[in-house]
């Protein structure tokens, strides 16, 4: 009978395990000392190794001869464990046996003494499933059981664990296994498999996510075929699009390009491949292109073509934008997980992913603003002279340079320094249009709104009150009014305003000057104009 890989291939020593380093250690130690604690928490993620290590244990403390704490499979106590033909040794599922009744029945048997091994050892697996009164019932033997009894506990949960289990045992974190050492551990058992291609091996570990169970369990459905192993018989098994795909899906996105990104969707579909698959690759490579932007150690090994690969569209993409779709994309896949239409969540995301910004969010105009910037910088870079004006790539509505509110006119022809508040505010657009890129792009949104008394005026539309936002931060208003200063020769002060606020507080000074001249002259002596 045919039997899974995970099943053929699971560790029989401490010396199989991979990964895990430091908790092996610790045991090895305990057994070949003979310092062996009454109870063990093994805590980590699904196929870490948990499990194994408990068998492992049970088998290594009553071993007769073993070897640097390792069992050494050939005295009659490790061939009764190793066949499950030794009463000593119970293992119980905690998600099928949580109720009190059934720990109590287990529990009644721990006065009995083992027959043929030096240890009794029960393994409670997912022991996080009792029910409250189940521990209650472990508890005490727990706490002093007989100087025979070992138990070792098993969970992916601990936090559930009560406390006053937790501080009776010695607890074991299992950390999840990188792809090296699952390929290592793979090859090491079956060495046909040197010959396949690293990329498919690769693959298969990435899919894995730090599970060793699941990389046999994915690498037996991909031999399963019975042809050879290579990426693409891999990429079929798993449901992933390749890594040209992924590539120019990431540039399509990046440049706003939604129809392109609609029809790569239209294209990823008709091939068959599952779209919460497709966000979690893509997903992973827009981290890869990230690392190398930001110079960080990538996630994965690769070779010196593929790294450059990654390095040269890291240059072409800004970081903010990088970041937004790696959001975008993480929150889409876990909508997949609820929704019944998976294409249209991919859809939504890549039109989204395409638009930059999504409605009044303003970390998606700054993501958008700085995306610019680098856009400039690249052009620059690359030879390409650069008009100091408002990026042509950007959705970023152009205004002429200098154009007044229709209801907020200026008070004063000069400023302070001799020059008109017109020319002063062009000076200082064309300096910030060199020093400051990004807060040039948004204050170009809105038009000049006039000077008084010290106090340059930029006006927004009213529904503009993310680019208002933007440009009165302290730091950017600061930068303007320093640039004004030096322009106009006199110190001056700046505020961005949005178009209804402005034309009220244009018509409040307006109000004042008028109930100020009928208190000096009276009311008989002054003619009001509507006009």
């Amino acid at each position: 009978m045919y039997q899974a890989l995970y099943r053929k291939w699971r560790s029989r020593t401490f010396s199989e395990m991979v990964g895990q380093d430091a908790v092996i250690r610790t045991l090895r130690r305990q057994v070949a000392t003979g310092r062996i604690a009454h109870a063990y928490l093994f805590c980590g993620s699904r196929g870490t190794g948990k499990t194994s290590s408990a068998k492992i244990m049970a088998r290594a403390i009553n071993c007769e001869h073993p070897i640097n704490g390792d069992p050494c499979l050939e005295c009659p106590s490790c061939k009764a464990l190793e066949g499950d033909a030794s009463l000593d040794v119970f293992e119980m599922d905690a998600a099928s046996n949580s109720r009190v009744e059934e720990m109590r029945d287990l529990l009644e048997k721990v006065e009995y003494p083992p027959q043929f091994s030096k240890y009794k050892v029960y393994i409670i697996d997912e022991v996080h499933m009792l029910s409250n009164s189940a521990f209650n019932a472990l508890l005490k033997t727990l706490e002093e059981p007989p100087s025979y009894m070992v138990f070792i506990l098993a969970t992916t949960e601990p936090q559930k664990i009560p406390a006053t289990i937790l501080s009776r045992c010695q607890r074991f974190d299992f950390g999840r296994l990188t792809e090296e050492q699952m390929i290592s551990r793979i090859v090491g058992a079956m060495p046909e498999l040197k010959d396949a291609e690293p990329g498919a091996l690769s693959l298969i570990a990435r899919a894995a996510d730090g599970s060793m169970r699941d990389a046999w369990s994915l690498l037996d459905m991909c031999i399963g075929s019975g042809e050879q192993l290579t990426e693409k018989t891999v990429r079929e098994a798993l449901g992933t699009a390749d890594s040209d795909f992924l590539f120019e899906f990431a540039s399509v996105i990046a440049s706003g390009d939604g129809t392109g990104a609609l029809n790569m969707i239209d294209t990823l579909m008709r091939a068959g491949r599952d779209v919460q698959v497709f966000l979690r690759d893509f997903a992973a490579h827009v981290r890869q292109v990230a690392a190398f932007r930001l110079g960080a150690q990538p996630a994965l090994e690769m070779t010196g073509a593929s790294a450059e690969r990654y390095r040269a569209q890291g240059e072409e993409i800004s970081l903010p934008r990088l970041l937004r779709m790696l959001e975008l994309a993480m929150q889409a896949e876990a909508d997949t997980r609820f929704t019944s239409s998976p294409r249209g969540v991919l859809e939504l995301f890549a039109l989204r992913a395409c638009r930059v910004t999504d409605g009044n969010d303003t970390e998606a105009l700054i993501a958008q603003v700085e995306d610019l910037s680098h856009q400039i910088e690249l052009l620059k870079k690359n030879g390409v002279v650069v008009a100091q004006s408002a990026p042509t790539a950007a959705p970023v509505k152009p205004a002429p340079a200098v154009k007044k509110a229709p209801a907020v006119p200026s008070a004063e022809t000069e400023a302070p320094g001799g020059r008109k508040p017109s020319e002063v505010w062009n000076a200082a657009l064309k300096r910030l249009g060199k020093e400051a890129v990004a807060a040039y792009a948004i204050i170009n949104q809105g038009h000049f709104g006039g000077y008084r008394d010290g106090r340059y005026t930029l006006v927004f539309e009213a529904s503009n009150g993310i680019s208002r936002d933007f440009v009165n931060a302290p730091e950017r208003k600061a930068l303007i009014e320093k640039i004004l200063t030096e322009e106009g020769g006199a110190p001056a002060q700046f505020e961005a305003q949005l178009e209804g606020v402005a034309n009220q507080l244009q018509l409040d000074k307006q109000k004042k000057d008028e109930d100020l001249l009928i208190d000096v002259l009276g009311r008989d002596k002054v003619q009001i104009d509507n006009d």
